[in-house]
């Protein structure tokens, strides 16, 4: 599920909004089966921390797009 920026900014802000949602709940996942030692792929965190961080960028840079 990783993109990249181009691949987020050509989204609704109705779908970013749920990848949002789905990055943050993946995220939580993957952190409990790291937890509980059934899931080794600690890369995966780091993954979905980026694709939030991204996500969140291109949210406010459309809100400060929008506020000019």
């Amino acid at each position: 599920m990783a993109t990249n920026a181009e691949e987020l900014r050509n989204l609704t802000p109705e779908e970013l909004s749920k990848r949002h949602r789905d990055a943050i709940e993946e995220l939580f996942n993957v952190r409990m089966q790291v937890a509980t030692s059934q899931n080794p792929n600690n890369a995966r965190i780091k993954q979905l921390r980026r694709e939030i961080a991204r996500i969140i960028t291109i949210k406010k840079q459309r809100d400060m797009a929008a506020e000019s």
